[in-house]
């Protein structure tokens, strides 16, 4: 059966998904279609600000919080007795009744103790979420759990029970602990905390921690980088005379020390030097004419255009023109534009867009940047959380307001307890959403949305 056929006849496929005689080999082929339709690039080909902001499907996590799309053929299809075992585990906490109805599942179980320690361990939290999951199987799956897997049985309501009275209390302890980001989420951390999107009690344990890069992401927060400042504003003048006849075929130490000249005529000779570190030198200089920072908005080596970028005098017609590359190895140049003395709101709306954490991040650090451009600024910066791999940046996902409402309802299918409670607790959440999380399987997260979901009733009536 081939992709065009499957894709033909939905029903059909059903049909053969469910049927027991239907081969393993034929199974796997409708298995490795529902892989193909749902990749998001199969139905919307896109990328960039659009696709994270609207679609929202990169980051590690968007392979577990959208739903399949084809429900009915993952449902017959789990179903199956026939179905190979890495396919049954791959969709079963998608359909986690249809898998434990399943009638091969004790046959494995009797196999393979260890069945579940090849399932995936965010399919594997997932599958978690269900109160459906008798004792028996906890208890067997908690024989090789890893760390989250092993808390997730710990507190699921066949192995705890429900929450006790101070619940909120045992629940905010172990909140406490969500791990911090490494040095790989340095950008991340200095994004969200200009942007003030964690709660006060998470940003005082960032205060309180001893890790370096927190720290500095702490600075960084309220003041600039060395490397950042404008050394052009303190550009030290070269007033040494030069010989205008020869200094083109000079030696190249005394081109680079001409380039720092006040002398336009100078300047105008070595915009066209062939060693791009001269070239650098005159796009820097805060004496070189403008006719010629246009031409050197040309030049085909970057650390040129770099320096270009740095020189306070260029105008925002320039700054507007370079701030379009959008090549990764113009990074520097963007970034320095975002900081520009001449850079305009509307420069700095273009930039909010960047793909590059550390351009937006500057860009939230400008004091023009308008309101709107944080508000998008914001916005997808919550989109990148919510699908983040990292704990902490998913959590503040699922705890901010201002997170979109078509992704709090992603939170719903989250694989982690903390986010799925943080979303029972947020006011924006949709009401529908927190009555599904009063039957998750958590015990504290469910005991957290059947009090919100009272509050709520109350302030309806």
């Amino acid at each position: 059966m081939t992709n065009q056929q499957l894709s033909l006849d939905e029903q059909a496929i059903i049909q053969a998904a469910s049927d027991p005689t239907t081969t393993p080999e034929e199974l796997l082929r409708i298995a490795n279609y529902l892989e193909l339709v749902s990749d998001p690039d199969f139905e919307r080909p896109t990328s960039g600000t659009d696709f994270l902001r609207f679609v929202g499907r990169q980051g590690p996590l968007a392979v577990v919080l959208d739903p399949h799309p084809r429900t009915a053929i993952v449902t017959a299809l789990v179903a199956n007795p026939n179905t190979p075992q890495k396919t049954l585990l791959h969709f079963a906490a998608d359909v986690p009744e249809a898998f434990l109805a399943n009638p091969v599942l004790l046959l494995l179980l009797l196999e393979h103790p260890d069945l579940f320690r090849q399932m995936d361990e965010l399919r594997l939290l997932l599958f978690l979420r269900h109160a459906s999951i008798p004792a028996n199987l906890l208890n067997t799956i908690r024989g090789y759990a890893s760390p989250n897997v092993a808390h997730a049985i710990a507190y699921h309501i066949n192995s705890y029970g429900e929450a006790g009275a101070d619940w909120q209390a045992q629940a905010e302890a172990l909140l406490a602990q969500i791990p911090l980001p490494s040095i790989d989420g340095q950008e991340a951390l200095i994004e969200h905390l200009i942007l003030r999107t964690m709660p006060a009690w998470l940003e005082q344990r960032l205060h309180e921690s001893t890790e370096e890069h927190i720290q500095q992401a702490l600075q960084q927060t309220v003041t600039v980088l060395e490397d950042e400042v404008f050394a052009a504003m303190s550009y030290t003048i070269n007033n040494q005379p030069f010989d205008q006849a020869s200094i083109g075929t000079a030696d190249r130490e005394l081109r680079k020390l001409a380039a720092e000249s006040s002398d336009p005529v100078i300047l105008r000779l070595l915009a066209d030097d062939d060693d791009p570190s001269v070239r650098a030198r005159v796009a820097f200089n805060v004496n070189t004419p403008l006719d010629v920072l246009s031409r050197l908005e040309l030049d085909d080596v970057q650390p040129v255009r770099n320096a270009l970028a740095l020189n306070p005098n260029l105008p925002a017609e320039l700054l507007a023109t370079m701030a379009r590359d959008y090549s990764w190895s113009a990074l520097r140049m963007r970034k320095a534009i975002a900081q520009h003395p001449n850079v305009t709101p509307d420069i700095l709306a273009h930039l909010a867009t960047d793909e590059s954490i550390q351009v937006r991040n500057a860009v939230v650090r400008n004091q023009q940047t308008t309101i709107e451009a944080r508000q998008q600024l914001l916005d997808r910066a919550l989109t990148a959380a919510l699908y983040s791999a990292h704990p902490m940046f998913h959590f503040i996902a699922m705890a901010n307001q201002y997170t979109d409402p078509q992704h709090l309802r992603k939170g719903l299918r989250s694989p982690y307890w903390y986010a799925r409670y943080a979303l029972a607790l947020n006011p924006a959440v949709p009401i529908e959403i927190v009555r599904a999380l009063t039957v998750d399987a958590h015990c504290f997260v469910r005991r957290a949305a059947q009090t919100a979901l009272e509050q709520r009733v109350k302030e309806q009536a």
